[in-house]
């Protein structure tokens, strides 16, 4: 994102801390920030960091931590390994506001392929 000089622009945890900004930050609807903790991408530290720092301005906010989950396991593979999952479950429950007839019905959750393969796209994986 253009290098360390833009962090300030791009960071959210670093925009809300704007003394311009301050007075919005109580104004933001509750925020939940789900992360995995094996992300190489954004270490599950910003989450915890990002969440108190909003709680400290006055906002509302959460981190909910899924043990072993990477930059990429919501959405290429936990997709493709089907059946349940804690994570894509609570999102959906989030998204959905707590709908449980429409919860777990929204998605076909069958294997796509092989363990061994999503294994080996896990160590591969740079996220």
């Amino acid at each position: 994102m253009e290098g360390e000089e833009s962090l300030t622009q791009f960071s959210p945890e670093l925009v809300v801390q704007n003394p311009n900004l301050k007075h919005i930050v109580a104004r933001l609807p509750p925020i939940i920030l789900f992360h995995g903790t094996a992300d190489y991408s954004i270490p599950s530290d910003a989450s915890k960091s990002f969440a108190e720092t909003l709680q400290r301005l006055g906002g509302k906010a959460e981190v909910i931590l899924y043990e072993g989950k990477t930059h990429t396991d919501l959405f290429l593979q936990d997709p493709m390994r089907g059946g349940t999952d804690e994570m894509f479950e609570d999102i959906v429950s989030v998204v959905l506001g707590g709908d449980s007839e429409v919860i777990g019905k929204s998605v076909d959750r069958r294997r796509l392929v092989p363990e061994f393969m999503l294994k080996l796209a896990h160590w591969v994986s740079p996220f």
